[in-house]
């Protein structure tokens, strides 16, 4: 049996991202597994492996009980299948673990299915291996669920652990651990920081050789657009009004100095077209490593991307928030100006985030950074 320090398990390229960060600054001997549930996973093991981050890097592409779930067509047979998996627990793991190998801890991010069914195998066999969550971004944050069980999976695993206790997390990592514990204040779980990407020179250098992250891929205008179209719905009206504010923006500063960074979905149409940012499924994290955050001019209508500068490289660009001269149609202000409210609290300088609650203010906002540029 080989003894490793870790297991990571990884769905998105930001969970990698924060993994390579993780075992770089604590000096592990790990593993990473990736369940490839995001565009160019088998890229990014191969350029991950080429870098020796880690022992060794397993795309878990052709696990039966993975596929086996995914191709569920209801509620119901999901929830079968999940109870199958469950009470076969020990060949399912078998089936996505390394062989002959045991761990000391197993880093994921919540409500991860691989991960859950490898708790439900940790549980269930006394496997000695301890769980810690990782920072998955903003839904690590603003997430009021996080440390919700569903009452449906509570009974599945009693059904199959009977007075077993349920393994779960003794330890998070997030990039701001206050923000993390002044968001979920019912937290009694130790938080332990992840240093931001400049604070260690060789996480850099392997991030921008497994993301690929050059110069010509960065932001140089100060003033970006980060559409939200996932996150948000407006009456018609509104989608009009947003649409003529990016178009004014251009006006106000300049076509030199404006560019807009969209939604993959967004098929909106401007009057006076803005120049866009064209690598359009690069994530804006992967955007801030190749940029200059700290020199943006960020307005969005609600996008959280905004915090990600913040977060991995402890940049404040300017955040411009829309979202109070807005109407949307489903959503609440009141937990997202918590969220901003307690995000300006991690800033040097708060005052770089700004909600405006009319035109008026709007208007000062913008003739303030006009200055800045001039």
């Amino acid at each position: 049996m080989i003894k490793m320090d870790a297991a990571y398990i990884c769905t998105t390229p930001f969970q990698l991202m924060s993994a390579i960060s993780l075992t770089v600054n604590k000096k592990e001997k790990a593993d990473l597994y990736i369940d490839p549930q995001f565009e160019g996973a088998a890229e990014y093991a191969e350029r991950i492996r080429e870098r020796g981050i880690f022992d060794t890097v397993k795309v878990l592409d052709r696990v039966r009980a993975i596929r086996l779930v995914r191709s569920s067509t209801g509620k119901l047979e999901r929830y079968r299948r999940i109870l199958y998996l469950y009470r076969n627990i020990e060949e399912v793991a078998g089936e996505i673990l390394l062989p002959d190998r045991s761990y000391r801890v197993m880093y994921a991010t919540h409500n991860v299915f691989v991960a859950n069914l490898l708790m439900v195998y940790f549980s269930k066999m006394d496997v000695r291996t301890k769980v810690a969550f990782f920072d998955d971004g903003e839904g690590s944050y603003d997430n009021r669920d996080i440390f919700r069980i569903s009452f449906q999976d509570k009974m599945t695993k009693k059904m199959i652990l009977g007075s077993k206790p349920m393994r779960g997390p003794k330890r998070y990592y997030m990039y701001s651990p206050d923000l993390f514990q002044k968001m979920h204040p019912e937290n009694t779980i130790p938080v332990y920081p992840i240093p931001d990407f400049d604070k260690n020179p060789a996480v850099r250098e392997h991030l921008t050789k497994v993301f690929e992250i050059t110069e010509d891929k960065g932001i140089r205008e100060p003033v970006v657009i980060l559409d939200a179209l996932k996150e948000v719905v407006l009456s018609p009206e509104d989608d009009e009004r947003i649409v003529k504010l990016y178009d004014r923006l251009q006006a106000e500063f300049g076509e030199d100095k404006v560019i807009v960074k969209r939604h993959p979905r967004d098929t909106r149409t401007y009057e006076n077209p803005i120049r866009e940012y064209q690598l359009k499924n690069m994530p804006f994290e992967s955007i801030c490593l190749a940029s200059e955050p700290a020199k943006m001019n960020l307005f969005t209508l609600l996008s959280t991307a905004t915090i990600m500068p913040k977060l991995l490289l402890d940049q404040e660009p300017r955040i411009v928030l829309l979202y109070h001269l807005f109407k949307r149609l489903e959503g609440d202000d009141e937990d997202r100006d918590r969220f901003f409210q307690l995000t300006r609290e991690t800033y040097r300088d708060p005052d770089r985030i700004l909600i405006p609650e009319t035109e008026e203010e709007l208007d000062e906002i913008i003739r303030t950074i006009k200055e800045e540029l001039k």
